[in-house]
């Protein structure tokens, strides 16, 4: 099955529950916001004013929730903020069209001190 047919339930699971009382609004600056940064609808219905949204940052493709049901198994088993979601998308999007251990520039190179603000767990 082509990933792009796949509603986001379908296929390899990789959502994040996002919950925001403004997602009972199918005008939502959230969900324009999705659709600016290329997400596409995947979802099986419209929005039944549920306060919630499963995003897949890796398709980028977005649902709305929907009462007494669940669509996909959240990330982590656990919903987070629009402002959470920024967040964990940011990091993501600093990778985007790099290799999975290029940090930089080339492989494995994390230790790199280029990126502000690292702190190193020990």
């Amino acid at each position: 099955m082509e990933e792009k047919a796949l509603h986001i339930g379908e296929g390899k699971v990789e959502v994040l529950l996002v919950c925001d009382d403004s997602l009972g609004d199918i005008h939502a600056p959230f969900y324009k916001w999705l659709l600016n940064e290329g997400f596409h609808f995947s979802g099986y219905h419209g929005n039944y004013g549920c306060w919630w949204a499963y995003v897949n940052i890796t398709r980028r493709e977005y649902a709305y929730g929907m009462p007494g049901v669940s669509l996909a198994k959240p990330f982590g088993n656990h919903a987070v903020t629009i402002e959470e979601f920024f967040t964990i998308y940011s990091i993501f999007k600093k990778y985007e069209n790099k290799e999975e251990f290029v940090f930089h520039s080339e492989r494995f190179d994390y230790d790199n001190k280029e990126t502000e603000g690292e702190t190193n767990v020990k």
